[in-house]
């Protein structure tokens, strides 16, 4: 998750990082542990949205494909709602999206990741 330094203190990433695990265990039925968050901050005035400076936020999700549009768009609905709530951003301000690639184009603990299919 990308946001502008100081829009989240480390409580509220942790939090952040909870919730969005939680959701994204249950949703998709997966460990706890194959969730990974990372927060990177720019600096104030770095961020801009339709060209003015803005604090910004955007997700990128990276996950395996074989997931049906109606449950990735159901999921970014879902963290929509998070982001906004821990950030506090307006919705011109907050991006997210998903990146999917094959499961055989990516390994979790040293293993080479099932088909979604398979689980």
């Amino acid at each position: 998750m990308i946001t502008q330094d100081g829009s989240l203190s480390n409580d509220a990433k942790a939090r952040l990082a909870m919730e969005l695990t939680n959701l994204h265990s249950d949703y998709a039925g997966v460990p706890k542990n194959w969730v990974h968050i990372v927060f990177q901050d720019y600096a104030p005035g770095s961020g801009f949205t339709a060209g003015e400076p803005a604090a910004t936020a955007a997700l990128t999700v990276l996950m395996r494909a074989g997931r049906s549009p109606e449950y990735k768009r159901e999921l970014i609905q879902r963290l929509w709602k998070l982001v906004q709530t821990a950030t506090g951003a307006p919705d011109d301000q907050i991006v997210i999206g998903i990146q999917d690639l094959p499961a055989s184009q990516a390994m979790e603990m040293g293993q080479v990741m099932p088909d979604v299919a398979s689980e």
